[in-house]
């Protein structure tokens, strides 16, 4: 007991200084990709999935729900997004009963098509082209400390590039994972990409770290019909705070429903309209331009940015898992995502 409450103590020292964090700082750290969540699951659920953690998604949302794991599990997500840019993620995970724990390797890669060089001098273009990409490998271990807790680390080896230049870094995550055993009730932390600044040519950024905290249970448990509900705060270091609320309906653990919000504003304003209360002598403290999923947007609706909704369906007898996940961008449209799960029948070693 005293071991786990020691670990506690001390994320929750590292996770200090992001309390301090009082003011939006958009833009201030690089590599954004990190902060993709990979799982259509989670996304459907609005992301606040650090508390749940029970399948191979677990390699990014919380490594240390990774035990909860019996047998190995593959996964692969894809999107493609607005002006040419794509996302792949991959992992796997394995149990490791002979140690008591679980680990894992998974990749992130983002990248673009090639886009056309244009300079000052030609603005039309230099009939040259160029790709951008960011890439990170990732290893993963996950250790139970008592059949409650568990703890778990993520290092992340980066790599970003723009035409001929790039730049290297390394980054983990850190998160620990309480089973109350109340009621299905489930605690769990994270610290995300903490690591050194890395440095494009000679120009130093920080990474996007961020420190999450979320609860989640079974609101209803019954057979076949079950609700899970979910709730995460994170604290990033490059933004505002943004609560995640989420939830998943599941029948006979076959085909599942999905809804999630993410709110870190009342409502969202935009530059034009803070500098006319600034021109105006008023005070502009409460038209924060950077909310990015508003309780409600500029027109009263709630469904826009945030909300998210998702379906699934689990094919238990071959291991195959299929999920959906719509998201609302406002400005950038509609994202379609898609992932796939397969859980292998047994370890491999």
């Amino acid at each position: 007991m005293r071991k786990w409450v020691l670990i506690v103590g001390g994320l929750l020292g590292l996770a200090l200084p992001s309390l301090v964090w009082g003011q939006a700082k958009v833009g201030t750290a690089g590599v954004q990709f990190l902060k993709i969540s990979p799982s259509c699951r989670a996304v459907g659920m609005g992301e606040a999935f650090v508390a749940v953690s029970d399948d191979a998604s677990a390699i990014w949302h919380n490594p240390a729900g990774l035990v909860q794991l019996d047998s190995p599990e593959l996964m692969l997500s894809l999107i493609d997004y607005p002006a040419g840019v794509q996302y792949a993620y991959g992992g796997m995970s394995h149990p490791l009963p002979s140690l008591n724990g679980a680990a894992a390797l998974s990749f992130i890669y983002l990248g673009t098509d090639e886009m056309e060089e244009t300079t000052p001098e030609r603005p039309n273009g230099t009939g040259r082209t160029f790709t951008a990409g960011d890439l990170a490998m990732c290893a993963t271990y996950t250790q139970r400390l008592t059949n409650k807790f568990s703890v778990g680390g993520t290092m992340k080896f980066i790599n970003e590039t723009l035409a001929d230049k790039s730049a290297t870094g390394w980054a983990a995550d850190v998160g620990t994972f309480y089973d109350t055993a109340w009621r299905s009730m489930k605690i769990a932390m994270l610290i995300s990409n903490f690591g050194p600044d890395m440095k494009f040519e000679e120009t130093p950024f920080p990474m996007p770290m961020n420190f999450t905290f979320g609860i989640s249970a079974y609101l209803l448990s019954g057979s076949p019909h079950k609700l899970l509900g979910a709730f995460a705060w994170s604290h990033p270091n490059d933004n505002l705070e943004v609560y995640n609320l989420g939830l998943e309906y599941s029948f006979a653990n076959t085909a599942y429903l999905r809804f999630g919000k993410k709110i870190n504003g009342a409502k969202r304003v935009s530059w034009f309209k803070r500098q006319e209360k600034v021109d105006a002598g008023e005070s502009a403290d409460d038209y924060d331009p950077f909310v990015e999923y508003p309780l409600f947007s500029v027109n009263g609706n709630f469904f826009e940015n945030g909300a998210t909704f998702g379906a699934g369906a689990h094919f238990e007898r071959i291991g195959l898992a299929i999920d959906y996940a719509f998201t609302g961008i406002a400005f950038l449209g509609d994202i379609h995502r898609f992932s796939l799960t397969y859980q292998l029948k047994k370890n491999l070693f």
